[in-house]
């Protein structure tokens, strides 16, 4: 008997014992999953920003590094990769540009990932363009609220998070090809939405099983560049479920446009589309205009609360292209190679420059069955990398809004007198012609831009002649 009490004692200690070890497991677990804070870098040179910064972040349960400077910075990243990094542009000896730009093309995927925001008293168009062409995701304003911060790193960690999510999700269903072989003909039909059926027609394929490393043909066609403005923005007040909606419902109202106009979409890269047109130039200018057009009827149904109309840049070039088939033997892609593709995707991003829908090289406006018969603004002459001559490049007015048109047709005659004047170097008379178009259309962003090279040009050359006495 009292064998089996004690024996009896002895299990339910041990049960005991047993939930005590569950309860401290949890315990511990719990506690952990408290304590996975993610790491904020903040790299400012000033201190009083760097302790706001800190305890605030700290408050909010972000584990928080700081580094007074962007060489020391960079040291700290390679040293121990953040989550993300708070980065100020002002800074004595190395700005955050220059920061951004070195940890973007650094050769650690880790690094190259980290999500940046600028934090800056700078609030020039101009400068926050800038942070985002160093590969920025994101640009506050100072003096900030850091409710605000807050949000946008969360935002980010978020974006982050799912994205690792994805990439995960796609390589775990990568591994499982071997099991889809059986559905080779449904697979090889839905392909064609993948896969452009005339990039099939060109390279001479039926269709996509018969595609093979290395084909490629050589032809002439007029490359479309488009991209939504300020998509970071507006992505950020959208949860990922809302972005993938917004971008699809963008893209099936563009898309039918490229096709109906002799086009064909090559690729999205995000809101970004890419399409060639193989026919004629006119082709592609006329579904530039469209796009705008169906744009302009697409922000009509955005006109509820909590909807921003969208605006979007387009740039186009003709020039001689390579369409072929890249990879290796495991992993095929159709893709298009040319300098004509650079330049197109370069006249785009001019288009946020110079404030307009359309940019077109002049060499491709020519080219179209007649010039005379689009709205077109000279905007002068651009350097382009990998060209030893600057490239003339036009805005197409068409398909704007009225009132922009009829602006900048008012202004047309004084800011191309500008342009001529600055083309040869008389950069008073270009100044005086650019004031005039300002004055007669303030937000003129072109008009605006040159007025600051002319500026800087004269400062440039009142400096030279005091120097020369």
């Amino acid at each position: 008997m009292l064998t089996i009490q004690r024996n009896t004692g002895m299990v339910k200690h041990q049960a005991r014992l047993t939930q005590l070890m569950s309860i401290q497991d949890n315990l511990f677990r719990e506690i952990a999953m408290k304590n996975l804070k993610a790491d904020i870098m903040v790299i400012d040179d000033t201190l009083d920003n760097l302790r706001v910064l800190n305890g605030i972040l700290n408050l909010n349960g972000y584990k928080v590094r700081g580094a007074p400077n962007g060489t020391m910075g960079i040291k700290a990243v390679k040293l121990s990769p953040p989550d993300l990094i708070l980065l100020d542009i002002m800074m004595p000896d190395m700005d955050g540009y220059e920061v951004c730009r070195r940890l973007k093309s650094d050769d650690d995927e880790r690094i190259r990932n980290i999500p940046v925001i600028f934090i800056s008293a700078l609030d020039q168009a101009v400068d926050k363009v800038k942070a985002f062409s160093v590969g920025a995701v994101d640009y506050v304003t100072k003096p900030f609220q850091m409710e605000d911060v807050v949000a946008r790193i969360e935002t980010h960690l978020t974006l982050r998070r799912l994205q690792s999510q994805l990439e995960l999700l796609v390589k775990e269903r990568t591994s499982h090809l071997e099991e889809a072989l059986a559905r080779q003909e449904a697979l090889a039909a839905g392909y064609s939405r993948f896969v452009p059926p005339e990039f099939l027609q060109f390279l001479n394929r039926d269709d996509i099983t018969t595609v093979e490393l290395g084909d490629q043909i050589q032809m002439e066609m007029t490359i479309l560049f488009a991209d939504i403005r300020s998509f970071t923005t507006l992505s950020e007040q959208m949860s990922p479920q809302d972005n993938f909606n917004f971008i699809n419902a963008y893209l099936s109202r563009v898309g039918p446009v490229i096709r109906a106009h002799n086009g064909f979409i090559d690729k999205y890269i995000g809101d970004e589309i890419m399409a060639l047109f193989p026919t004629s130039v006119d082709d592609a200018l006329q579904a530039a205009i469209a796009i705008l057009e169906t744009v302009a009827e697409y922000n009509k149904t955005r006109q509820r609360p909590g909807r921003q109309a969208i605006a979007i840049g387009i740039g186009l070039h003709k020039g001689p292209v390579t369409l072929g088939v890249v990879g290796e033997a495991q992993r095929l892609e159709h893709t298009v190679i040319s300098d004509a593709v650079n330049l197109a995707a370069r006249l785009e991003g001019l288009s946020k420059l110079y404030g307009a829908s359309i940019i077109v090289s002049r060499e491709t406006l020519e080219s179209a069955a007649n010039p005379a018969a689009y709205r077109v603004r000279c905007l002068g002459e651009t350097d382009v990398k990998g060209k030893q001559k600057a490239i003339a490049v036009a805005e197409i007015l068409d398909g704007s809004v009225p009132d922009a048109i009829a602006r900048k047709l008012q202004t047309k005659a004084d800011f191309e007198a500008g342009l001529q004047y600055f083309q040869n170097s008389n950069y008073r008379m270009a100044k005086e012609a650019f004031e005039r178009a300002s004055a007669n259309n303030l937000n003129d962003k072109a008009v605006r831009h040159y007025l600051k090279r002319v500026n800087y040009r004269l400062a440039f050359d009142d400096a030279l002649e005091w120097d020369a006495r």
